[in-house]
């Protein structure tokens, strides 16, 4: 119980990285990975991460996600990351008005979707800044969409 079955991954259509920007926490790491599993997804990219990739707590976290785990790739760049993809979409919790403005329409992950699926064979990275900040301006002013999930404004930081 628990362990993934020996299926081929499923292709949806979309060829999606996820990239994970100078991640804090090593566990998180884990989680992330497990999650793509639950989405048949394994392209997994870090930049400039000072966590322990060798740690128990990625491996925990990750429980069967080790396919995932084994084959990410570590990059002391953003660029160098993401210099295979032809779409990058970032990550944010700002929003349009307020103190911590986004300065673009931010997309709903089913438009965002709709806009990668319009490109079929073409790498598409999905990135994800610091838990503890997120993606910077410059960060967010270099990817191509930005999208969020619908949260309560009072706290919508996931």
């Amino acid at each position: 119980m628990g362990e993934h079955a020996a299926l081929p991954l499923p292709s949806s259509g979309v060829d999606l990285c996820i990239v994970l920007v100078r991640p804090e926490v090593s566990g998180n790491i884990g989680a992330v990975a497990r999650s793509m599993m639950n989405f048949g997804y394994s392209d997994l990219r870090l930049v400039a991460s000072t966590c322990d990739f060798g740690s128990d707590e990625i491996r925990k976290r990750a429980k069967h996600a080790s396919i995932v785990l084994d084959s990410a790739r570590s990059h002391v760049t953003w660029d160098e990351a993401v210099a295979d993809c032809s779409m990058v979409i970032g990550t944010s919790g700002k929003r349009e008005t307020g103190e911590r403005i986004v300065f673009r329409a931010l997309m709903s992950p089913e438009e965002v979707v709709h806009r990668a699926s319009e490109r079929p064979g073409d790498k598409v990275a999905l990135v994800f800044g610091p838990e503890g900040v997120g993606l910077t301006q410059e960060e967010l002013a270099s990817c191509d969409l930005l999208s969020t999930l619908a949260t309560w404004e009072g706290y919508p930081i996931l």
